[in-house]
């Protein structure tokens, strides 16, 4: 098989192709890599899926036989906290075993690099080609009792030196002003002893669910969507509860649903974070989004006098936004988002923290926040639709159709399009777009569509259905 690193990382079925052998191989591969950019050290960390100790022990075991000195915590740790060491103990390097949000019958692995970004095309791809070169019949380990003699291993808690972190650029003073009543969902991940910390400290009221490991997630994926939510969107609207907070398997995304129980898509909130930022916090500077998150954050960036970075899909992509430009807030559709002056790398329990901050700023219901943006911004109505093909062949084929979309369109016209990543269209009415592009991580193609009023978006609704059959 064929090891390749998608948008964020290398991710398979386990015992299909995510085995021992191919993780040593992998291990060799980056091992490999940070010798020859004179890599010295590195955390290894783990999510909370079925073996993940074992890979993750594994891997240092390569790595410390390669010379790479290993830093592991011992409970399984979000991404975001991966990126944070990495930049705050000067280390060579990051990896996770993880899956993030996909079903529980895989697992993965995550590069970051020595910026704690997630490691860009052009580092994955020299990892895939020594990969590609590596024979597993020559790869060493290391027992990590011997690693450990030759001060190769050592075991830390990241915990501590992140909750600092997180206070300089979280007002908890604030929240614990504002006395927020909170039900959070840690989906049994990684967020299990991050979040509901940090939660129980500043909030006047909280209730916890699947906050214990489960490598079934309860029968799911550990994905913070509308429809794992719905349950708890029920909750807390016959409780009384003030917002909803919850992050997927490896804390990296973040999922919130307001005091009236209804969900709010991660667009909504990074457009609703970028306003609070510029406005209560007086932060300034740019805005950074890929080509399928809504444009809601433009217009709040043109409301502050902010530029706005548009990159292809992938927080790598947004992580050189974050270093270089200082973006006040960097945002994609798929629920992921960091702010300057933070890790370079998506952080799912900051997200959740920003809006605990923004409630409390603003001393208002997060149900009213939003009517208050709406009334300011006017509306944008925009969807993403998965789909599921079986082969290439037909992926090809759905391509073409949308190559010639022109001839399904009646009542829009295609004023532009480009190839940023993906295919795009921008149309006639409405302020409104559509982009086709396949997954990095999933076998699926997905098309994200948008528009300033419902009815272009009902038409833009029709003619994917209308496409797609």
């Amino acid at each position: 098989m064929r090891i390749k690193f998608g948008t964020s990382g290398w991710r398979a079925i386990i015992s299909d192709d995510f085995t021992f052998k191919n993780v040593r191989i992998v291990s060799q591969a980056i091992s490999e890599y940070l010798k020859k950019n004179n890599g010295r050290s590195v955390i290894v960390a783990r999510d909370t899926r079925f073996m993940t100790e074992f890979y993750a022990r594994l891997v240092a075991e390569v790595l410390t036989a390669n010379g790479i000195k290993v830093l592991m915590p011992e409970n399984p740790t979000p991404t975001p906290v991966v990126s944070f060491s990495i930049r705050q103990h000067k280390l060579s390097g990051g990896i996770n075993i993880t899956a993030s949000h996909n079903p529980p019958e895989y697992c993965g692995i995550k590069f970051n690099p020595a910026d704690g970004s997630p490691a860009p095309p052009e580092v994955t791809q020299q990892i895939e080609s020594i990969i590609a070169t590596t024979d597993e019949n020559k790869i060493s380990t290391m027992s990590l009792v011997e690693a450990n003699n030759k001060d190769l291993f050592e075991i830390f808690d990241p915990k501590p030196d992140y909750f600092s972190a997180l206070s300089k650029v979280i007002n908890f003073e604030i929240i614990k002003k504002a006395k927020p009543r909170v039900i959070i969902d840690l989906m049994y991940g990684t967020a299990i002893g991050y979040l509901d910390d940090l939660c129980s400290k500043v909030c006047h009221e909280i209730e916890i669910f699947h906050n214990y490991r489960d490598p079934y997630f309860g029968g799911g994926r550990p994905e913070p969507d509308e429809e794992r939510l719905s349950l708890l969107a029920n909750r807390v609207k016959s409780k009384n509860w003030d917002v909803v907070l919850a992050v997927d398997g490896d804390a990296d995304r973040f999922g919130i649903v307001d005091d009236e129980g209804r969900y709010i898509k991660p667009n909504e909130v990074i457009a609703l974070l970028a306003h609070h930022l510029y406005k209560n916090k007086g932060m300034k500077g740019p805005v950074a989004r890929t080509v399928a998150t809504s444009h809601a954050l433009d217009e709040v960036a043109k409301a502050f006098g902010g530029n706005v970075v548009e990159t292809p899909v992938g927080f790598k992509f947004l992580a050189s936004v974050l270093l270089n430009e200082k973006a006040v807030i960097a945002g994609e559709e798929s629920g992921g988002l960091s702010i300057a002056n933070h890790v370079p790398e998506k952080d799912g329990i900051l997200a959740c923290l920003l809006i605990l901050e923004m409630i409390s700023y603003e001393q208002k219901p997060l149900s009213q926040i939003r009517k208050d943006f709406n009334q300011r911004y006017g509306n944008f109505f925009n969807t993403r639709v998965d789909l599921k093909l079986s082969n290439d062949e037909e992926k090809k084929a759905l391509f073409e159709k949308f190559e010639t979309i022109e001839k399904y369109l009646t009542d829009l016209k295609v004023i532009s399009k480009d190839r940023v990543d993906g295919l795009r269209y921008f149309f006639d009415k409405s302020s409104s777009w559509l982009l086709i592009r396949s997954s990095g991580t999933e076998p699926v193609i997905r098309v994200y569509f948008e528009a300033r009023d419902e009815v272009t978006y009902q038409k833009l609704n029709m003619l994917v259905r209308k496409i797609s059959r």
